[in-house]
Order: C-alpha cells, then sequence, then structure tokens
C-alpha cells in the first residue's frame, strides 16, 4: 500500500491510500474543513470484461468539481470513464457534483444511494434512469471483474438516509460523516492521529443526534469480514493502522447531540449530588483497591471535560451520569467479582439515596447473595454490604 508522507502535495496530486483506491479531494493550505472524494478503480480481470469499473466515492460539490477532476484524470486518463458514482448522503459539499458529473461529462454513470438521499440529490437534475437503489443490494454489489463493495447502514449518521461502503478487497470503508471532522490548520499530511481527536469529537458533537445512533452504526462495521483496516470519512483525515481500533473505540462512547442536552438543564444543586456519589465511590475504591485510584482517574481522557481532580479530590462538573458509569468501568475492569461488585452497587445505592438516575451499571450475577429483588436485580442486605466494606484488598485476595 502507498502511503502519503507529510510533504505530500495535497493540492494538485492524487493519494493512493490503497491499491486502486485514491484521494482526490480538494485540500486548500491552512484549511481546517474539506470534504474528500475517492476513486476506486476496479480493473479488467478477464478479456471478456470490456472496461474498467471507475467508482467515485462522495464527488464532493459542483464548485470543486474542476479539482476533482483534474485528479481524477490523473489516475484514469478522462472523467467521462466513471462508471458509477457512490453518494453517502444528500448534502450538496458531498454530493452535488453528482448531477453535473453525469449531465456534462460521464452521462452514462449511475448513481448508487439510498432512497432517501436519492429523494434529494434527485434535485442536482440527475437523471431517474441513472439511480441505482442499495436496497436492492443489502449483501452487496457483485463488480463486472467479480469484486464485491458492500454498503452498510448509518442511519441518522448524520442522515436518517446515510449508508456507508465497504469493500473487502482492500479493506477501506468509506464511511461517510462517520468517524469525519475538523483538521488542525497545521496538521501535516493526510492521515490521522491521536491529535484529530479534538476535531473529530467536535464534529460529532454538533451533527450526530444520539450516541445510539453512532453505537449502532460502529455496531455494524465491527461486523464486517475482513475487519476494516482503513477508515475513509467525507471531512478530516484518512484514518488507517491502530487508529481505526483507537477511534472506534473512542466514538462508542461519545456523548453527542440529544445526549448533551443535560448540560444545558442539569442544576447545580444536580451536578453536587452527583458528586458525593463520585466522592462514595472513590473513598470505597481506595479501601478496597488501592489509596492511589484517583491517579487511574486523571489519566483517562474520557474524563477530562466531566470531572476535575484538585488535591485528590473529584468533582463532577458535568453529565454526572455519564461520568459516573465511566468512573465504575475504570474502576473495576479487570477486577474479579469480590472487589468489583461492591463497587458497582455503592454506585446504584449512593445515586439511590440521592434521588438521582440509576447508574446503567454491569452488575455481576452471583456477587452478592440475599436481598430483595427490584426490578430484576437481586440487591445486597446492609449486613453483606457492610461486611464486604470492613474488608481490605489484601483480606479479600486472600
Amino acid at each position: 500500500m502507498k502511503t502519503a508522507e507529510p510533504n505530500t502535495d495535497l493540492v494538485s496530486s492524487p493519494v493512493e491510500i490503497a491499491e486502486n483506491t485514491w484521494w482526490v479531494g480538494k485540500r486548500e493550505p491552512s484549511s481546517i474543513f474539506y470534504a474528500n472524494p475517492y476513486l476506486r478503480v476496479f480493473p479488467k480481470r478477464s478479456a471478456n470484461q470490456k472496461r474498467t469499473f471507475n467508482l467515485l466515492i462522495d464527488p464532493g460539490s459542483a464548485k470543486e468539481l474542476a479539482v476533482v477532476r483534474a485528479k481524477v484524470e490523473r489516475v484514469i486518463g478522462n472523467i467521462d470513464q466513471t462508471t458509477a458514482v457512490f453518494v453517502n448522503h444528500q448534502d450538496p459539499d458531498v454530493g452535488s457534483a453528482a448531477g453535473l458529473l453525469i449531465g456534462r461529462y460521464a452521462p452514462q454513470c449511475h448513481v448508487l444511494c439510498s432512497e432517501d438521499t436519492w429523494r434529494l440529490i434527485s434535485y442536482y437534475n440527475i437523471p431517474r434512469d441513472r439511480y441505482v437503489s442499495i436496497e436492492r443490494y443489502p449483501s452487496g454489489f457483485r463488480l463486472p471483474n467479480d469484486e464485491r463493495i458492500i454498503p452498510v447502514p448509518s442511519p441518522f449518521c448524520h442522515f436518517v438516509g446515510a449508508v456507508m461502503l465497504y469493500d473487502p478487497q482492500s479493506r477501506v470503508l468509506f464511511s461517510g460523516d462517520l468517524f469525519g471532522g475538523l483538521t488542525d490548520k497545521d496538521a501535516q499530511g493526510l492521515y490521522a492521529d491521536e491529535g484529530d481527536w479534538k476535531g473529530i469529537r467536535a464534529f460529532h458533537q454538533i451533527y450526530m443526534p444520539t450516541n445510539k445512533a453512532l453505537r449502532y452504526a460502529i455496531t455494524q462495521i465491527q461486523a464486517l469480514e475482513p475487519t476494516p483496516q482503513i477508515i475513509a470519512p467525507q471531512h478530516g483525515r484518512v484514518i488507517r493502522g491502530q487508529y481505526v481500533d483507537y477511534y472506534l473505540e473512542r466514538l462508542m462512547r461519545l456523548g453527542v447531540g440529544l445526549d448533551l442536552l443535560e448540560d444545558r438543564t442539569t442544576s447545580q444543586e444536580v451536578l453536587q449530588a452527583w458528586s458525593t456519589v463520585l466522592e462514595r465511590i472513590v473513598c470505597l475504591a481506595r479501601e478496597l483497591i488501592s489509596p492511589e485510584v484517583v491517579a487511574l482517574l486523571e489519566d483517562d481522557p474520557d474524563l477530562i471535560e466531566f470531572i476535575s481532580i484538585e488535591g485528590g479530590q473529584v468533582r463532577i462538573l458535568r453529565r454526572g451520569k455519564t461520568a459516573v458509569e465511566r468512573v465504575v468501568r475504570l474502576l473495576t475492569a479487570g477486577l474479579s467479582s469480590e472487589l468489583a461488585d461492591p463497587i458497582r452497587y455503592e454506585a446504584v445505592i449512593a445515586a439511590g439515596d440521592l434521588q438521582l438516575a440509576t447508574p446503567s451499571i454491569e452488575l455481576e450475577e452471583g456477587g452478592f447473595e440475599g436481598g430483595a429483588v427490584e426490578g430484576g436485580l437481586e440487591w445486597p442486605d446492609e449486613p453483606a454490604l457492610r461486611a464486604r466494606r470492613s474488608l481490605s484488598g489484601a483480606d479479600l485476595e486472600g
């Protein structure tokens, strides 16, 4: 696989991000937000195949087609050789070039997209007979050279009809707005690193409706075989290698859109109550695990925006329930149920004592014996809980 070095000329050159797969977008120096069209060439595999299948993915805006055209033609000779265009969703900055492409340069070209997307991009003057509905091919398209491309639904990311496209041959996932983001104006090259997280997080928190939509799409990605090695989003930089799992995991946990409404409505009184819950959890964890458990919280980048730590004291800043859930997962990861269960139950009981929403805590079956059953969960009786609290970590391990 060819890669782009930091000094690659992104302004005028196409960049081969995988075999027969090129980034062909417009990139102005110091720009922080731009669209990413891609060209995938499926070469002829036999004498019976009449022509190469050239697929333009998320072609960009009509305004930028001149740049895209120049880069495409450096790869395939003439843009009129474009066989098909795939459009993830209807936004003009990533799809309006399709109408101009078909109307002027490649009239034989087809457009592949969802029915929801078609209802809107049809207004780009795309003839109806050029449209191919991906709903007709849920298991994928078989191309003339016997290779295959697979549509991967990502509804509400950020449009109801959004669909990603997976190329299992090159193992590139064209993810649309998912994994897209703002890019630091001083960033070098085409490939993302951990420094892209701030821009990706900001973009998703503004445009994605809810974490549930993100989780659904990521579940679809994780089910792909073979697993993707490269994620090529519509905006921002291309994700590859170790950063594929890195960003899958971070987006899986990210609160966005409606999830953030709590920040606008939560009173200081409620945040103080969540801080009390957090203090109780940390106090118990210090007894059972280590006096240094706060250091574990300080090292977690996903907690930085939710809590503050000063002089060993922790305080909730925003999204109290989410912060508590994250803290409990961090503190109990890899622990035996003997150590983890008291911390999990402390979170649930402390929230109940202060009339807060019950945190979503994964409770181990059989962690405690006895107690009353509420809502299908077996709660510990108070003597059992007090007995657990009286034991040290060394006692439990012995």
